[in-house]
């Protein structure tokens, strides 16, 4: 799908950020020839726009954005005018793309945000399909590093508890690096500012997702959970250790060459993950994102 017209196309995206990051190799395609502009959490999708995926990011508030899933407002109507297509990610109860059409907007295509329950291939992929795109390679955003060269990066949170290695073992992660001569530095959001670290702990606050973007480009290794963070540092260019449990690293690892997920049964042991972090040369998508099994 292009725009070789000059299509001015919106994005409307409302899910999470790594979500939102699996459906960005597909912005490049949607803005071939044209413009893609997107509407959604501002924080979240500023991401496109620092990395070049983007021309512009709307706030869904400032547009009545939530009027489409009942009477579209006078505010969204004059909004969606400027544009020749749109695509939304998001969940139609029947109403979505009719309200699009309704709007003046001839050119609506309206998807799930998230790829169906018996989906068994990368979550990019779903995306892609969706549009009629061709696999593209693993998302790289153009954000340049920052100044600070952190060591080892360590992001103990995501957005469900369920999907989160315990906190303990990345205590113990961190002393065992640190007792081995590696630098630890902790990343944390609003979901992990109870997090009780140890008095004088390096930490890593971004309030700015670009920003923070920049903070794990320059990094020496990223260590997180299935976490929308995790997917950041990934795109971002980072070395990259992704810990899984319960959810299918098939479907929502962050893909590159950079890439390693860490699995386990129910979770990795922390041998298995400070192998990962001491090994050298990352070097290869087939063999650094192989799963570790916890060996009993």
């Amino acid at each position: 799908m292009t725009g070789a017209d000059g299509t001015r196309t919106l994005v409307v995206h409302l899910g999470g950020i790594g979500d939102f990051l699996l459906v960005c190799p597909t912005l490049p395609a949607l803005g071939e020839g044209g413009t893609v502009e997107l509407v959604g959490r501002r924080e979240r999708l500023n991401l496109a726009v620092a990395g070049n995926l983007a021309r512009a990011v709307h706030d869904a508030d400032a547009v009545d954005l939530h009027t489409l899933f009942s009477e579209p407002s006078e505010r969204l109507r004059s909004f969606l005018a400027r544009f020749e297509r749109v695509v939304a990610w998001v969940r139609d109860e029947g109403g979505v793309e009719s309200a699009l059409r309704g709007c003046g907007i001839t050119d609506v295509q309206v998807f799930p945000g998230l790829p169906p329950e018996d989906w068994t291939r990368h979550a990019t992929e779903y995306y892609l399909d969706s549009l009629g795109l061709a696999a593209v390679p693993p998302l790289c955003l153009a954000i340049p590093p920052g100044e600070t060269p952190y060591d080892v990066v360590i992001h103990p949170g995501s957005g469900g508890q369920r999907k989160n290695w315990p906190t303990g073992l990345f205590f113990e992660l961190a002393d065992a690096l640190e007792v081995r001569g590696r630098c630890v530095t902790w990343c944390l959001g609003p979901a992990e500012e109870e997090l009780r670290l140890p008095n004088g702990a390096s930490v890593l606050r971004e309030h700015s997702l670009a920003a923070l973007a920049g903070e794990l480009a320059a990094a020496r290794v990223y260590v997180g959970n299935d976490s929308g963070v995790t997917h950041l540092a990934a795109a971002a260019g980072c070395s990259t250790i992704a810990i899984f449990g319960p959810t299918e690293p098939r479907i929502w690892a962050p893909r590159g060459d950079h890439v390693t997920v860490v699995q386990g049964s129910p979770w990795p042991r922390v041998q298995d993950v400070i192998d990962v972090v001491l090994q050298s040369g990352l070097t290869s998508h087939s063999s650094s994102q192989s799963t570790q099994e916890e060996k009993h």
